[in-house]
């Protein structure tokens, strides 16, 4: 009897939470470049997605995980924040933050401190689906080994860098 009760619950529990995630969660998939403002300068390509859940009808929060180009491949995970200004309709206002770490799969490179604020806006193009349109400010921190070969000798050395650039994303969220 116990195994019968349990069992109940538990498929009223899993049929009520599915009825949630469809109406809490959103997903993001974004790709983006920068402009750098920074000596020395690399211009970033990336590619993020992120999942949101919705605490109300304006504001979410979630995690991210993608890939960074800079000099090297970096693998950004970040928490994610948005904030829609406005009340839902076809274009929407949006105001979203990123803070994290990358890792480099590279054996000579360390990742470093992410953060990156934006402000966008969004279309609604059908249903739960909307384009993205976000600039913001990227920083992404990392630390490198170089490598200075000459004739006469061979030097290691720890180069730190920090990347500050204007970023410009597009995106689908859904």
């Amino acid at each position: 009897m116990k195994k019968t009760i349990l069992i109940f619950i538990s498929i009223l529990l899993v049929s009520t939470v599915h009825g949630q995630i469809s109406d809490r969660f959103t997903y993001i998939i974004t790709l983006g470049t920068g402009i750098p403002i920074n000596e020395p300068s690399s211009t970033p390509f990336t590619w993020q997605i992120a999942g949101h859940y919705k605490a109300t009808e304006r504001f979410s929060a979630g995690i991210g995980t993608g890939l960074s180009f800079y000099e090297k491949a970096l693998i950004p995970v970040f928490a994610d924040i948005r904030y829609q200004l406005t009340v839902p309709g076809k274009w929407i206002p949006y105001l979203q933050c990123s803070i994290g770490y990358s890792f480099a799969p590279d054996k000579h490179t360390n990742g470093g401190y992410f953060f990156n604020p934006s402000a966008g806006m969004q279309y609604a193009i059908h249903g739960k689906v909307k384009l993205l349109l976000g600039i913001g400010y990227e920083i992404q921190n990392l630390e490198r080994l170089k490598k200075y070969d000459n004739n006469n000798y061979t030097v290691e050395f720890h180069e730190k860098l920090h990347h500050n650039s204007i970023s410009v994303k597009l995106g689908i969220l859904f």
